[in-house]
């Protein structure tokens, strides 16, 4: 703010002096006479009177003493007062709405000059401090006031204006694993899911401290809850292991009395179901969930009504649901991407009318700051409050690339990104706007994702970087970094206020508070509330501590600049549905293998070509294309044979890396397969083809017998310096196939079968989309059981009996 003599003197002598003024470009007019503008007298009358506050029929020569002693006061109010322009405070305003810029809190000023920020201002100056402007499109807009004294001296200042489209009446909901809700009394309620404990924790706003809350209430809900949403007197949340969704209504959020051994009521759902996300409001008296098994999104009543499942969504896991122009509409993610694209549906429950949202494969080379790839792992969607665009959050997975594609190995900082991609979302349709899709650097995935109460503002997680990163979505750019928030950030909530940021760190067991309304510096956490008490912690410290670090990509021992961690390849320990180019590893091509039900290295080998003995092994990749500095010292490394995956053993030679071990052979159990019966028995197709299986002709059970239907082993008593596996060719050896440990390679090592179900594509390099690809194009000689005298029939009846297995008894 200055004050500055300047060559409009003249023209503010002008002004006094009666002279006019042109009129102003969109801030109200500015062309009536000066003395009309200078007092609040009626612009019909006589001039005389207009210059004055005295009664209109007295003497001429008292109006005029009256206006010289007005004058005078005037005068010496602006002498005696500095000269300061105060533009008023910040605005929120909609699009196309008149917004008052008020000035008139200035001091020392006789005349005033708007900028409006938007290309458009006042051509001069005036005595009246109010304007008023109305903004086309959002944005942010820098409202300039220039404030002149009587001799032309100068002072201004910024009102900041943002505009955005006007929110919808009612606020779009996302599945996550934080929903908030008010209770009888007004007071604040959030509620977050554990599903390492089972449990949904409740607490209240109002704790000690301006920005607290105290946990109120734990409640026991079905097998691995995954997200929460809020309903009427409650929240429903999805238990993807129990198959079911659980009504909790606690007594303290009930608008009526409710008994305690009521307070968490079950809605079934289809067996095998295995819901994940749900999104409900209050006063719907429904909600809706994804049955990623099922492939299916159930409109589930909270009465205990019919379920009506809506099907066409393979692997569906995220919802965002929001009112649209013409009636409500339901977004759905994918959560993996298998076909070289990621997919989005765009459903409206009234008419059952879906559509496609593709997510383009970026075609671009690498760089050190942004990768190509396909867009994978979406799980959140962000839907804005205004209903015109759809956030999504992910990582970017470079499967383009790598050694044999393109000639260039991968890299820890050209395999994976962390991405959001944008979605326009219209009254009928929706389609991603490539240009605007964001890539971070020094990410690796884009996780959870929460609007500001206008849509000016998104902030999203990066669970593997332990931060929180806010967007402007005005401009486009990053507009601060909220760090070290926790061990995986699985879920964000804003406060309807838009003060209090919350986050879920799921590993910390922990909800983290940010008082977000100011970024002038980096926020700190005003508050970390423990979300179980000690005695509740479900896992051993070693388990708990493997999986924080196979979740973390912040550690510098186990990647270079926050990029890669095993769960951004292995999510929930599964797999990523995708295909790597591990050519520069002395591998080939790779399709990623799922870690649930193996319990580690129980399996025998590890990887297709059998080239790890232990999970501990991993401290090679670790080293390598993670470019972390290692979870062993280097002399431990180095020692004993342990720089050699098969040679010296590393178990015991680091907690750490034991800790990581120990995690991954806690992934004992297999997903539970839809394609059984109810009661968990095998339907009639599937017993024809498991006498199929089991034909001596078929020789399937050759290689996949026993109780986890693999023959994979070491051979013993092999003469080599390290350990061989037992491999076997199956007639898909080619050039992409590459290497075993920068040797030949002469086979592969048997996979279980349980769990197939869920893990195309199928075979070490992803070829085979289907299970029938597998037997019928992917098989021409035979090798991989003898399957070409099958007839199309039995075909569908052995894969039948394959969908079917999942660890439990056949």
């Amino acid at each position: 703010m200055s004050a500055v003599r300047t060559s409009a003197a003249w023209l503010i002598a002008g002004l006094l002096t009666g002279a006019g003024c042109g009129s102003g470009a969109s801030g109200g007019p500015m062309g009536s006479p000066a003395d009309a503008r200078l007092t609040d007298a009626e612009p019909d009358a006589p001039a005389d009177a207009r210059l004055t506050d005295a009664e209109p029929d007295a003497p001429a020569d008292a109006r005029h003493a009256d206006a010289r002693a007005a004058d005078a006061q005037a005068d010496a109010r602006a002498a005696d007062a500095p000269l300061q322009a105060l533009p008023g405070p910040a605005q929120a305003v909609d699009v196309g709405a008149e917004v008052v810029l008020d000035g008139s809190a200035s001091t020392g000023a006789v005349a005033y000059q708007w900028d409006f920020g938007d290309g458009t201002r006042q051509e001069t100056p005036g005595p009246d401090p109010v304007a008023r402007v109305t903004y086309a499109a959002p944005g942010r807009f820098r409202a300039v006031l220039t404030a002149f004294d009587r001799v032309g001296n100068r002072s201004t200042a910024t009102a900041l204006i943002t505009a955005t489209h006007p929110p919808l009446p009612v606020r779009p909901v996302s599945s996550g694993t934080i929903a908030l809700a008010h209770g009888p009394e007004g007071a604040l309620r959030v509620a977050v899911v554990v599903p390492d404990a089972d449990r949904l924790v409740i607490l209240r706003e109002g704790g000690p401290g301006p920005a607290s809350f105290v946990v109120e209430s734990q409640h026991a809900v079905g097998d691995e809850p995954r997200t929460v949403t809020a309903v009427d007197d409650g929240f429903v949340v999805a238990c993807r292991g129990a198959d079911r969704l659980d009504l909790v209504r606690p007594p303290e959020l009930a608008s009526g009395p409710t008994p305690a051994a009521e307070s968490v009521r079950p809605l079934p759902l289809p067996p095998g179901a295995r819901p994940f996300g749900v999104v409900g409001r209050p006063g719907e008296g429904v909600v809706y969930a994804t049955l990623s098994a099922r492939g299916a999104v159930a409109r589930v009543p909270l009465d205990g009504g019919p379920v009506v499942e809506i099907f066409g969504f393979p692997d569906a896991r995220g919802l965002a649901w929001g009112q649209g122009i013409e009636g409500d509409v339901l977004f759905v993610s994918r959560w993996r991407s298998r076909d070289g694209r990621g997919l989005l549906w765009r459903l409206t429950p009234q008419e059952i009318d879906l559509h496609d949202v593709p997510l383009a494969f970026d075609p671009q080379a690498s760089s050190d700051t942004e990768i190509g790839g396909v867009p994978s792992l979406l799980d959140v969607l962000a839907l804005a409050p205004h209903g015109r665009e759809l956030a999504v959050p992910s990582l970017q997975a470079n499967t383009g690339g790598g050694l044999f594609r393109t000639g260039v190995p991968l890299t820890h900082q050209t395999t994976i990104r962390a991405v959001v991609s944008f979605v326009d979302v219209g009254p009928d349709a929706a389609a991603e706007v490539f240009a605007r899709r964001k890539q971070f650097d020094n990410r690796g995935f884009a996780h959870a994702a929460v609007y500001s109460s206008r849509g000016d503002h998104l902030f999203v997680s990066m669970p593997g970087a332990r931060t929180i990163e806010r967007l402007d979505r005005l401009d486009g750019t990053q507009s601060g970094t909220l760090v070290d928030v926790g061990h995986h950030i699985a879920g964000l909530a804003l406060t309807p206020d838009d003060r209090l940021l919350l986050a879920d760190a799921a590993l910390d067991r922990a909800l983290v508070v940010y008082d977000v309304s100011d970024f002038s510096e980096r926020p700190e956490p005003v508050a970390r509330i423990d979300l179980l008490p000690p005695d509740a912690e479900p896992f051993a410290p070693e388990v708990l501590q493997g999986k924080r670090l196979f979740h973390d990509a912040a550690d510098p021992r186990l990647t270079r600049d926050m990029y890669v961690a095993c769960a951004h390849c292995h999510p929930d320990g599964e797999d990523d549905g995708l295909t790597w180019d591990f050519t520069d590893r002395g591998e080939g091509l790779r399709n990623t293998i799922s870690l649930a039900g193996r319990g580690g290295d129980a399996h025998g080998p590890i990887h297709w070509s059998g080239n790890f003995d232990e999970i501990q092994d991993f401290e090679h990749d670790i080293r390598g294309p993670f470019g972390g500095e290692g979870l062993l010292p280097d002399a431990d490394f180095h020692a004993a044979g342990r720089d050699h995956p098969l040679r010296g053993p590393k178990a015991g030679a680091g907690e750490d890396l034991d800790a990581l071990a120990a995690y991954v052979g806690s992934l004992t159990h297999f997903p539970r397969s839809p394609r059984r019966a109810p009661d968990g028995t095998l339907p009639p197709e599937a017993e024809r083809g498991r006498a199929l299986f089991d034909a001596p002709e078929t020789g399937c059970r050759d290689c996949h017998g026993g109780p986890s239907l693999t023959d994979s082993a070491f051979i013993e008593g092999a003469d080599a310096p390290e350990r061989i596996p037992r491999v076997h060719d199956v007639g898909t050896l080619d050039a992409a196939a590459g290497q075993r440990l920068g040797g030949v390679l002469t086979g592969f090592d048997t996979p279980t079968l349980h769990g197939l179900w869920d893990s195309a594509p199928y075979l070490h390099d992803g070829r085979a989309l289907t299970l029938r690809e597998v037997f019928t194009v992917h098989n021409p000689e035979d090798l991989h059981g003898v399957t070409s005298p099958l007839d199309a029939r039995q075909i569908e009846d052995l894969v039948a009996y394959l969908e079917c297995l999942d660890g439990r008894p056949e």
